[in-house]
């Protein structure tokens, strides 16, 4: 299931790169559409209250984190190179990794610390050509890196919820949560929801049917069962698979520094969730 939400999530950085709409408008309208369903499906299914009222407020904060993580990132793939925003946006696995033992209480593994290591090491390689080439990509960057922080604290409050709470209740409430606070800043921002092209729109709408309701949803899904660093650290493969998309359909082919940092990735990600997965299947 993890693997799955990663696959998915890997087109977001295209799918924006398609629709020709302002970044609050594109983050507003695939919560927005996400949110119909999954929030409809919560409402009929839940009748049942929960014990504690308190652990609404989780996937309520969860739902903010997660406005603001999609209102930076999605305007830092405005900004700078596919490549080197969708690297930077999943460094969130160093802040969940170091803010985990102190938020969670999760002990992190030294095989994870290792895969982070050796994951960081790829992303910088595979940033290093697009950084530095003005003020423009520069704020993109930045974008980036607060979008990783949010995205960091939306993963470490899902762990903290999720137990207690089923995948359809949690995501009930962060999705229409993410999405009503994205609809607000549009409208505080004057931006339109209207006028633009259908493919825009087409773009928008599977930005919200693949990488939301599938990716993040699959996501979601596992982090009632695997640690928030684990799960960040999965998140990692996401810049290869949004490489090989931004190389076929957008024409920015990697470079070699590149190729080599995805490599990297991609052995960082096995490095960190070999240990766990060898375990639980009873092989040693």
């Amino acid at each position: 299931m993890l693997a799955t939400g990663v696959v998915a999530v890997s087109c977001a950085a295209v799918l924006i790169r398609e629709a020709d709409a302002p970044a609050l408008v594109i983050a507003a309208y695939r919560m927005g559409l996400a949110a119909l369903p999954v929030g409809a499906l919560a409402l009929a299914t839940g009748r049942q209250r929960v014990s504690q009222d308190s652990l609404w407020a989780w996937p309520l904060l969860a739902g903010m984190f997660l406005a603001l993580h999609f209102g930076f990132w999605i305007a830092s793939v405005q900004e700078t190179s596919v490549i080197t925003s969708v690297v930077l946006v999943t460094t969130n696995p160093l802040f969940v990794a170091l803010a985990s033992p102190f938020v969670l209480g999760e002990r992190v593994p030294a095989a994870t610390w290792a895969g982070i290591g050796i994951a960081t090491v790829g992303a910088a390689l595979m940033a290093a050509e697009d950084l530095g080439e003005g003020m423009g990509t520069v704020v993109g960057d930045l974008y980036a890196l607060l979008g990783a922080i949010f995205g960091a604290a939306y993963l470490m409050i899902g762990r903290r919820a999720r137990p207690q709470l089923s995948w359809l209740r949690y995501v009930g409430v962060v999705y229409p949560a993410a999405a009503v606070l994205l609809v607000l800043s549009v409208l505080v921002a004057g931006e339109s929801f209207t006028g633009y092209s259908t493919k825009t729109f087409v773009m928008l709408g599977l930005l919200a049917l693949v990488p939301q309701l599938v990716g993040h949803s699959a996501i979601n899904w596992s982090l009632a069962y695997v640690p928030a660093a684990l799960v960040a650290v999965a998140i990692l493969g996401e810049p290869v698979g949004a490489t090989t998309l931004a190389a076929l359909i957008l024409k920015e082919v990697p470079s070699g520094f590149e190729i080599a940092g995805a490599l990297l990735v991609l052995s960082g990600v096995y490095v960190a969730l070999r240990p766990r997965r060898v375990t639980e299947s009873g092989l040693g």
